[in-house]
Formats: structure tokens, sequence, C-alpha cells
């Protein structure tokens, strides 16, 4: 896939800005080290939403007409080497759906799968997604067993630990060794915006160890301690560092805007006949 790097995106220490086809994405420095890896981080430009949902919208909950989610779907696949598409309704779950043979897809239904917070798979070719304004999107990688995944960790996810369910399923399903898998965690809802004023409720005791301020925590290293607890090691871990509520003219963010999009994060081993021979 043919890329040149552009100067509009805020900018990071763990992620690398693309263009393809006019539509801008990230990826990040150690996933993009493995040839067999399709990951993108997409944003909310260059899709064919109009406002509030301008413009890459890929959630049909939002309220955008049907055919534009449609259409955006179909523009972010197109920008991967991979053929085909899964995705759910996702429901701040800690369920995550092992994929082991490419899914019988009906494109009128607008979702395949229900309740899922998560995918993962060793086929190629299969493209994963996950949707998010605020929430986390951690991608996952074992490039001994080339088996990858992707979740979906908003704070009940991150109180269900849904990352070290992640790991744990990479392990009973396709024996990964935690030290042997890549992580990196998406632009989401930084510590500067992180504001739970009902955290004593909604949130368990031990996350007050990640707090930064009065009512304010640090889910990015809630989810770093949580992959780290599940045995991966601190340096395979990226973190974006780019909060979606402070940059609302690249990502949707539903603490900023209310009613808004989503914007795609995906992940997937590419078609066998796309990976570069070495």
């Amino acid at each position: 896939m043919a890329t040149s790097a552009i100067t509009v995106l805020p900018g990071s220490e763990t992620l690398q800005p693309h263009v393809e086809n006019s539509i801008p994405y990230y990826t990040f420095h150690r996933l993009s080290e493995f040839q067999e890896l399709e990951h993108l981080i997409l944003t909310r430009m260059g899709g064919v939403s109009s406002p509030p949902f301008a413009s890459l919208n890929v959630s049909y909950d939002t309220g955008d007409e049907a055919g534009k989610v449609r259409e955006n779907l179909r523009l972010v696949r197109a920008a991967t080497d991979c053929s085909s598409l899964i995705y759910a309704r996702q429901s701040h779950s800690s369920d995550i759906v092992v994929l082991r043979e490419h899914p019988r897809l009906d494109p009128t239904i607008p979702y395949p799968l229900q309740g899922k917070d998560g995918f993962i798979t060793q086929l190629s070719g299969l493209l994963m997604m996950i949707k998010v304004a605020d929430c986390q999107a951690i991608l996952l990688y074992d490039p001994e067993k080339k088996v990858v995944a992707i979740i979906h960790a908003g704070w009940r996810g991150s109180v269900k630990n849904i990352a070290g369910n992640a790991v744990h399923l990479m392990q009973a399903h396709f024996s990964c060794e935690p030290q042997d898998i890549f992580a990196g965690i998406g632009p989401s809802l930084g510590p500067c915006c992180g504001e739970f004023r009902n955290w004593r409720q909604e949130l368990p005791l031990s996350f007050s160890r990640f707090q930064t301020q009065e009512n304010y925590f640090d889910f990015w290293a809630i989810s770093q301690y949580q992959l780290m607890e599940a045995g991966l090691l601190r340096e395979h871990i990226e973190v974006s560092g780019l909060c979606t509520k402070c940059h609302p003219e690249v990502f949707y963010s539903y603490r900023g805007e209310g009613e808004t999009g989503r914007f795609a994060v995906v992940i997937g081993i590419k078609d066998l006949e796309k990976i570069p021979q070495r």
C-alpha cells in the first residue's frame, strides 16, 4: 500500500501520520515493523458523512444516513490490503470473539455481530474494526504465532479488564506467550479530560492510584498496567498520547460533542499475496 506522510495531523511520539486516497490515518511505529500486519488508526476525515457526523463516520447507531456509513466502511476496507472487514455492535462488555474461519457477511445487515467488544484471529485477509469516540481501541499482535487482536475498552471495559481478558484468550486459544505480544493504545480520552465525578460509584477503589487530580483518571496508564499484569513487556506497549476531546478537528469525541460519529481503528493479517517477500 503506497503512502505518504502528511503534516495536518497532530504529532505523537509513537504514531506515524499517512494519507491514502485522501484518507488520513496513523500507524504505530513498532507495529509497522511487521510487514505481514495491517493496522490503521483512522480519523474523522476523508469520508462522505455530513455534520455533525462529518465525515468518516463508521457507526450506524449515531443517527447518520445508512448509505453514507456503508460508503465510509467501503473506504476504510479499500485503504488496506485485506479483502474483508468484520465489526460488531459494541456494548461495553468484556466479550471477545475468536474467529477461526472467515465469516459470511450479509451486506444488508448493519452489524454482523451483536454485543461484542473485541476480536482475535490467526486468519489472513480479515480486517477487524473497532469504532470509538473517546473510548480506547487497543491493538494486539503476536508476531511469533501470527495472532492479531483488537478490543474496545471504554471505562466499563477497563473495569472488567477486557485488555487482560484478550491476552488470556490469545494464550488459551493460540498458545501465545504474553512477552511476545506487542500492543498499541489508540487515541482516546486522555488524563487531561478523563473526568469521572461519580468515580466512587463507577470505578473500583484500585483505580484511585491512577487519579491525576480530583475526579480525573489516566486510563492510558490503567490499560498499560492491565496489559503488563497479563504478562506484556512495558517496552512492547505503545500509547498514542493523543486525547480525542482535545482534538475534535481530527477525532470524534462523545464527551466533547455529544451528537457525533465514531472513527475506525482496524487491524488484520494481510492477504497472503499482499505480504512482501523477504
